[in-house]
């Protein structure tokens, strides 16, 4: 509870962005359904990190606020069309946004949220040379999360993945924005780029962990927790890294069974659980967790190179509850 109390402090200078940047205003419609998503809720991991990250390198992390959010809403529209590419009626407790407003205004609110996000950056705090190289390197970071998503879905057409190609996929579409985080926050903070260079690719190796374990829970915990459907990659026959194991590890015939209820449809509830049961048996749901735990550290060599203080404390809660956070 510390932590999370700790996170929300940190958090709240985001928070306040985000409620002043999404104002509604006319169109309403338009603004309503951008502000759905992003004030709902959610951890604001990525914009912690930005925050934190400038204060590690001994900056004043006031001035990263604006693209903190920017990462923020980068965030939130992905979420929004994941939503409706993956028809998800459920996200942080609330109606998904296209649950809510309909599939088309869902979509051009997630445009909208994009563009805006690079508003956003250009607020930040910092000489024009850093801002144009932090809008090159955003632009850069969610065209490759496009081809991250590509590969998710196309993944889900194919028989075999293997983990080599998962965890490309998760280091495109997930990781490399909280690499973005730890760059442009030790930028803003007075680090040269060989040092925010090296603390975004200990973010990517977070966040490789954090969406392994992420996947974990997918399988394992109740809606009510998640704040989506439970079970959700399994119903939609996605090879998560979970998968890949429990098809490589099972038995013949729970091999069989797993395969058919992925390529089935909509699973039951009931199937859910099956293929979760064999995940277990076979232990891929162990040996995710001994890698989701793995990450980290990479990330302890990395952060041993800081003062000790709380900047860099809070680094590593954040990045260690990331990777071994429970239900």
């Amino acid at each position: 509870m510390e932590l999370k109390v700790a996170l929300a402090a940190r958090a709240a200078p985001v928070e306040a962005a985000l409620r002043e940047y999404l104002q509604v205003r006319p169109p309403e419609n338009l603004y309503r359904a951008m502000a759905h998503i992003p004030l709902a809720g959610g951890k604001r991991l990525r914009p912690v990190m930005a925050l934190l990250a400038c204060e590690l390198v001994g900056g004043d992390s006031a001035r990263a606020v604006p693209y903190a959010t920017a990462l923020e809403t980068v965030h939130n529209f992905t979420l929004v069309h994941d939503d409706v590419m993956d028809e998800d009626d459920l996200r942080h407790g609330v109606p998904s946004a296209h649950a809510e407003f309909g599939v088309a205004t869902a979509i051009n609110a997630g445009d909208a949220l994009f563009a805006y996000a690079f508003e956003m950056v250009t607020d930040s705090d910092c000489s024009d040379a850093l801002r144009t190289e932090l809008v090159r390197h955003l632009a850069i970071t969610v065209r490759e999360i496009a081809e991250g998503q590509q590969m998710d879905m196309d993944f889900e057409e194919r028989e075999t993945v293997a983990p080599a190609e998962y965890l490309e996929m998760v280091r495109l579409k997930t990781s490399i924005l909280f690499g973005s985080a730890a760059f442009g926050g030790a930028r803003i903070g007075g680090a040269d780029a060989r040092e925010a260079l090296e603390l975004r690719q200990m973010a990517i190796d977070v966040g490789l962990g954090f969406q392994i374990w992420d996947d974990y829970l997918d399988a394992t915990a109740p809606a009510e927790t998640l704040g989506k459907p439970s079970g959700s990659d399994i119903r939609q026959g996605k090879r998560t890294l979970l998968v890949i194991e429990a098809l490589d590890r099972a038995a013949p015939d729970d091999r069989a069974r797993l395969a058919a209820i992925l390529d089935g449809g909509d699973s039951s509830d009931a199937e859910v659980a099956e293929a979760v049961a064999i995940m277990e048996r076979s232990g891929a749901l162990a040996a995710c967790h001994e890698r989701a735990n793995g990450y980290l550290q990479g990330v302890r060599d990395t952060l041993a190179k800081y003062p000790q203080g709380e900047p860099r404390q809070l680094f590593e809660a954040l990045l260690e509850y990331m990777v071994t956070r429970g239900y």
